[in-house]
């Protein structure tokens, strides 16, 4: 999945707001609580396996080349 950053201020997302059915906003709402969960594990997960990028560890991947 590619990102294609949308150019969108709070100000218009607050005017856009009430205009929305209960069910989209709470569509919404659950897709950005989807997105921070996914954004923080991930940033969780790549401090946790850091010591996988270690030159030293690639010594184990001869036979897999």
């Amino acid at each position: 999945m590619s990102y294609d950053p949308v150019k969108i201020t709070v100000e218009e997302i607050k005017e856009v707001l009430p205009k929305l059915s209960r069910h989209q906003i709470i569509e919404l709402d659950q897709r950005i609580h989807d997105y921070l969960e996914t954004s923080l594990l991930t940033k969780a997960s790549g401090t946790a396996f850091s010591e996988w990028e270690d030159p030293e560890e690639d010594i184990y991947n001869a036979d897999v080349y």
